[in-house]
């Protein structure tokens, strides 16, 4: 495969159908994709965390810039024309600024041209650009895209390591949080409804033992699909309590019979019967266990006011300072005790 620095028309480039950023929102056009619409998933798509969307950031550097710096990359179809594959936000900003007669010469654009690319060479620029880029993608579209190489592409798991990082484990796990979460959520919810930022759940689901008790207590995963649409289990991160919960029968009744975030009265049910069976010792700080403290400081953040979040990021006081000097000190030992102790 050969790399060729040219500058194209941009008139001649098209969007790429298969961006893993844009997958999803194209699906609900079925055979209606065009252009227009490919242009509006890619501005949607680069939303930001800054108040301005990443595309509006984007756009205002090219056009600062007169032109971008780092080439798109593109390949050769069949017709003699042209295909993005890396860089289809930048390209619907160079074909945007044509359109609405932009000062600036915006009608060829610095490319990278893959000829031959083999459907591999494809996925792997694919790959590199999204995956393991350095801009956000959703985690739901990551584990899209791993279904994708592993269950159409065919790629073996080393590969798919070597690519995109991690290890087996992790990249089952995620194909299998995919599938489950398009077998037993995307049923139950109206399209419109179905939460991509529900997808974490799908992955506690799994893990060991949870599936398991799912089933011991004469429920299934369509039952899950059920809860987690319903917010009876709204942080996602309580999944992980499904076995003690449908283990007890009356944690199970509150879970089952309530509504929404009922997981979390189950646990208390569960955590309050634990402090009052005989033998057991009130809990401190003290005689607190490493779970009873990631449970009870995980709740807190979660739980976290505005009030407070303002405050932190403001660093309004030295206690606030001091607050965040410590959570930094337990992120690295958390994450060196995490690396210790992973499957």
């Amino acid at each position: 495969m050969s790399k060729n620095y040219v500058m194209l028309n941009v008139e001649d480039i098209s969007y790429d159908r298969d961006n893993p950023r844009i997958k999803k929102a194209l699906e609900k056009w079925g055979d209606q994709i065009n252009a227009q619409r490919i242009s509006f998933a890619l501005h949607s798509a680069n939303g930001g965390s800054s108040g301005v969307p990443s595309y509006d950031r984007l756009r205002d550097s090219i056009r600062a810039s007169s032109g971008i710096v780092v080439p798109i990359t593109v390949t050769v179809n069949k017709d003699g024309g042209y295909v993005c594959i890396d860089g289809n936000t930048r390209l619907a900003i160079y074909k945007e600024f044509l359109q609405r007669d932009v000062s600036g010469d915006w009608t060829q654009i610095k490319s990278v041209v893959l000829d031959p690319a083999s459907r591999r060479d494809i996925e792997t620029i694919r790959v590199t650009a999204h995956l393991v880029g350095p801009r956000d993608w959703p985690a739901y579209e990551k584990a899209r895209y791993l279904h994708h190489l592993r269950n159409q592409e065919f790629m073996d798991y080393e590969e798919m390591i070597a690519l995109c990082g991690g290890n087996r484990r992790d990249i089952e796990r995620q194909i299998d949080a995919y599938h489950d979460m398009n077998e037993y959520y995307r049923d139950v919810v109206e399209d419109d409804s179905f939460r991509i930022d529900r997808f974490s759940g799908f992955v506690e689901l799994q893990k060991p033992k949870i599936k398991d008790a799912i089933f011991d207590a004469g429920c299934d995963l369509k039952d899950f699909g059920e809860w987690i649409r319903d917010g009876k289990i709204y942080r996602l991160e309580d999944v992980r309590n499904l076995p003690k919960v449908l283990q007890d029968e009356e944690a199970k009744e509150v879970f089952l019979a309530g509504e929404i975030r009922s997981i979390e009265d189950a646990i208390r049910v569960v955590e309050k019967r634990q402090q009052t069976e005989p033998g057991s010792t009130k809990l401190t700080l003290k005689t607190a266990s490493m779970y009873h403290l990631a449970v009870a400081l995980n709740r807190r953040i979660t739980d976290l006011p505005y009030s407070e979040l303002r405050a932190l990021k403001a660093k309004e006081n030295n206690e606030t300072i001091e607050q965040i000097r410590a959570l930094e000190g337990l992120s690295e030992s958390l994450d060196g005790l995490l690396k210790d102790v992973s499957e």
